[in-house]
């Protein structure tokens, strides 16, 4: 049996560059239509430590309207692009932010 997985970060800002919002009770139908649908996960992180969350009431809604939601909890980095200590190497060196960036005294 079919299921449906949904990357929830990935369908948001795809969504949002595209200038609409997604109706999830009509995707879930509409997949539900095409032949039987074993279950439809729904992928996405939350912050754990915030007392409120703007993601948090679209899990719970959801939670309750058939999909399963699976959550991970984010990381934190030590540094503003991930883990390597030589981020710069890695990013657009002609972007202004980027050359600020480098000025900057990253206690090395």
């Amino acid at each position: 049996m079919p299921c449906l997985f949904i990357d929830g970060a990935n369908l948001y800002a795809t969504a949002k560059s595209l200038g609409f919002d997604i109706d999830y009770k009509r995707l879930l139908s509409e997949f539900q239509s095409r032949g039987s649908l074993l279950r439809a996960f729904y992928y996405t992180a939350v912050i754990e430590d915030q007392e409120y969350s703007s993601i948090k009431p679209l899990i719970d809604w959801l939670d309750y309207n058939g999909y399963s939601v699976v959550t991970k909890a984010t990381k934190e980095f030590a540094y503003r692009s991930g883990r390597s200590p030589d981020w710069l190497k890695m990013k657009n060196l002609a972007c202004a932010a980027v050359k600020r960036e480098a000025e900057e005294d990253w206690g090395r």
